[in-house]
C-alpha cells in the first residue's frame, strides 16, 4: 500500500491541502488524526466526498508518538487488508513526518511505501512562525504540555525532511500577497530541495518524491545545502575555517552570530572536541549545540575536520560575522599548549 504522507504545524494547513488533494482523486480515502486535550485521539476517514468513519479513543500515554503507534498504523493495516492501493495521511499537527514513518515501519516493515512527504503551510506565516519563541504548546499547536520545541523548530526540521510544500491560504482571512511573497522565497531559500505547489493539480504529476535516504541525510545534525543564489530579500552567507575554535570564546559570540538570521546551521570543530563534530542547529530566537558524531574521512582516511557554517537571513553583515569567527580561532600560543588545544597529531 501507497502512503502520501502530509505533515503540518496547524489542522487548517492540513485540512486545506488534503481536502484539495482527495478533490482530485475522491477515491482515494483521507485518514486524519488529531491529538486533543486529557490523551483523546479523534480519528476521521474522508472517501469520495463523504466523512465514511468518525471514532474517537483514549491513550493511556496520550502523546504525538503513541497516536502514530497505536491507533494510524491499525487503520492502515486495515485499510490495506481492504484492497486500499493509496491512501493520503494526514498527521496531527506537530507530529513529524519521519517519527511517524518510523512508527508504520516499526509495527508493519515492507507493508507500506511512502510516496511523498509534503508539508502543508501558508507561506505568509512561515516567518513569524520561525521567530515564534513560545513552545508548540504555548501557541497551541498542540495539546502536549510536555513538547518543548518551538513552532520553528519543528516547521524547520519537516521543511528539511519533506519532499513537498503545499502552499495554503486561509478560509477566514484574506491574503497578504506580499507577506505571502516572502514567505515562498524564505521557503526556497532555507529548504532549495523541494518542490513547492499550491494543493492543487493530479497528486501522481506534480508531488515530489520521497527518498527517505535522502531526507534522513538532509536532516542530520549538522547538515548544510544552500541554494546557488538568493530568494528576493534572503539569502545564505557560508563560512570556513581549517582552524580550531576555542570553546568558550565560540560560545560567548554565538548570539551575536546568529542574531537576526532565520536559520543557522552546520558543524564546528572545536578544542577539546577534536575528534567529534560540534553541530549547530538555530531556528529563529532559540539555537542549539550537540553531538554531531565523529568526523567523516576523506579516500586517504585523513580526517575531514574543519568550520563550516551557513546563515540564511536578509540583513546579514558577512564582515562582522567573518570577525567575529575569525576571533574564536586559537592563537598560537594556545595552539603551543600542552593541554587538549593542540590538534591531535595522528590521522586514521
Amino acid at each position: 500500500m501507497h502512503l502520501i504522507i502530509i505533515t503540518s504545524l496547524d489542522a487548517l494547513s492540513r485540512n486545506n491541502a488534503t481536502s484539495q488533494l482527495a478533490a482530485l482523486s475522491p477515491e482515494v480515502p483521507v485518514v486524519l488524526h488529531d491529538l486533543l486535550d486529557d490523551s483523546v485521539v479523534t480519528r476521521r476517514i474522508h472517501q469520495n466526498d463523504q466523512l465514511v468513519e468518525r471514532e474517537s479513543s483514549v491513550l493511556e500515554h496520550g502523546c504525538l508518538s503513541c497516536t502514530v503507534r497505536f491507533d494510524l498504523v491499525p487503520v492502515l493495516i486495515r485499510l490495506a487488508a481492504a484492497g486500499t492501493s493509496l491512501a493520503i495521511v494526514g498527521l496531527p499537527p506537530g507530529t513529524t513526518a519521519e517519527n511517524a514513518i518510523d512508527g508504520i515501519h516499526a509495527i508493519a516493515r515492507g507493508d507500506f511505501t511512502v510516496d511523498s512527504v509534503a508539508l502543508a503551510a501558508q507561506p505568509e506565516d512561515v516567518e513569524n512562525q520561525l521567530w515564534d519563541h513560545h513552545t508548540l504548546f504555548e501557541s497551541g499547536y498542540t495539546a502536549v504540555p510536555e513538547d518543548g520545541r518551538t513552532p520553528g523548530e519543528f516547521l524547520m526540521g519537516e521543511l528539511l525532511f519533506a519532499d513537498t510544500v503545499l502552499t495554503t491560504v486561509s478560509d477566514l482571512l484574506p491574503s497578504d500577497e506580499e507577506l505571502s511573497l516572502r514567505g515562498v522565497q524564505l521557503i526556497r531559500q532555507v529548504a532549495p530541495h523541494v518542490r513547492m505547489l499550491p494543493a492543487l493539480g493530479s497528486i501522481a504529476a506534480h508531488l515530489g518524491a520521497h527518498d527517505d535516504e535522502a531526507a534522513r541525510a538532509r536532516s542530520r545534525p549538522g547538515a548544510i545545502a544552500v541554494p546557488s543564489t538568493s530568494s528576493g530579500p534572503f539569502r545564505t552567507f557560508e563560512y570556513r575555517t581549517d582552524l580550531l575554535l576555542h570553546p568558550d570564546r565560540f560560545r560567548s559570540a554565538l548570539g551575536a552570530i546568529s542574531e537576526g538570521c532565520c536559520f543557522v546551521r552546520g558543524g564546528v570543530w572545536i578544542a577539546g572536541l577534536l575528534e567529534t563534530e560540534v553541530a549547530v542547529f538555530g531556528v529563529g530566537p532559540r539555537i542549539a549545540l550537540s553531538n554531531g558524531g565523529p568526523w567523516a574521512s576523506d579516500p586517504q582516511g585523513q580526517w575531514r575536520r574543519g568550520t563550516h557554517l551557513a546563515l540564511t537571513g536578509d540583513d546579514i553583515d558577512d564582515f562582522e560575522v567573518t570577525s567575529l569567527l575569525a576571533a574564536c580561532a586559537l592563537t598560537d600560543e594556545e595552539l603551543r599548549s600542552p593541554l587538549v588545544y593542540a590538534p591531535n597529531k595522528t590521522s586514521r
